[in-house]
């Protein structure tokens, strides 16, 4: 299965996995802000640009959205070694004045707590302070640990969002690598059950670690792999974007 992204629900692809074969998760799922429409779009870079998602709804209830991370956050743990961990990246909001973390999504006790700060503003409400933070929480096993010569990085993580992408909410590179460099080994098995433009696998190509992805859009998936086979063409293994 290793260094390969399948074309279908996470859920399949986990089911297909062996207990205690992955070395770490590095996954930001789908927010469930409710601006993804099936067939529709995604916000756009430009306004009224149509970005289209084919085969994916993110305005699902809020219970009916909860049970289902439950669901793979578990199956995810059960397939984790001993020495693995989850790196899990969530949008706190604010819905009817009221702070969600989104910790509710998470069944297990965290590890720890990365601020992603996203150098700048998003949104603007003048009953709040503008939103420029995101969450990376770890669920861990017992024997896992960071590697002692990334533990300066901290707890707060200062990377700028990308732009003029052709995902609508890709990830930065830089976040996916500072979170695989630190959290696994040379070889290790990543795994993004939510592999979108291929961010999690470019930065395992990059790194020297093997990758396994799902992604349900066909198109997705195409675009993923064209990124991948770019950085081998480019031959930059252990080559970090600016850690």
């Amino acid at each position: 299965m290793i260094n390969q992204i399948f074309n279908e629900d996470c859920l399949q692809t986990i089911e297909r996995m062996d207990e205690n074969s992955i070395d770490m998760v590095f996954t930001s799922p789908p927010y469930n802000l409710g601006n993804v429409k099936k067939g529709g779009f995604y916000g756009g870079k430009k306004k009224g640009e149509n970005i289209e998602y084919d085969n994916y709804d993110d305005d699902m209830d809020t219970l009916e959205y909860t049970k289902w991370q439950q669901k793979i956050i578990t199956a995810l743990v059960a397939k984790l070694k001993n020495t693995g961990a989850i790196f899990y990246n969530h949008k706190p909001r604010i819905v009817n004045g009221v702070y969600n973390d989104r910790k509710s999504l998470i069944p297990f006790s965290l590890r720890q707590e990365i601020i992603w700060d996203r150098c700048g503003m998003i949104n603007f409400c003048g009953s709040f302070y503008a939103p420029n933070t995101e969450r990376i929480y770890i669920i861990a096993k017992d024997q896992w640990k960071p590697n002692k010569e990334y533990l300066s990085f901290g707890e707060i993580w200062r990377v700028p969002p990308e732009t003029n992408t052709e995902h609508p909410a890709p990830f930065p590179l830089k976040l996916a690598e500072m979170a695989i460099i630190s959290g696994s080994q040379p070889d290790d098995i990543v795994y993004d059950p939510f592999m979108g433009s291929g961010t999690t696998a470019a930065a395992c190509v990059k790194l020297g670690r093997n990758f396994i992805g799902s992604e349900i859009s066909g198109e997705y998936v195409a675009l993923a792999k064209r990124r991948i086979d770019e950085i081998k063409n480019q031959g930059c293994l252990f080559s970090p974007s600016g850690i």
